[in-house]
């Protein structure tokens, strides 16, 4: 099984005044909450990679793992 590790630099992410991450994931994995970009459910990354091209400041690093279900 494939697993995808999302790391969001805060000190990096500008959060709510940029929020670009969150706008263009297709499958919703970001959210925005009280000023600051979460990373909300990793577990719906498809891998496409459209929010690291997008990141004007870099804060994002996807890393993808195979792990076992439990």
């Amino acid at each position: 099984m494939i697993m995808v590790e999302i790391a969001l630099d805060h000190a990096k992410c500008k959060g709510k005044e940029c929020g670009i991450c969150a706008y263009i994931c297709p499958t919703n994995v970001f959210a925005i909450k009280d000023s600051e970009v979460l990373v909300n459910s990793p577990q719906y990354c498809k891998l496409c990679y459209e929010c690291l091209e997008t990141c004007p400041t870099a804060a994002l690093k996807i890393k993808k793992t195979e792990g076992n279900c439990v």
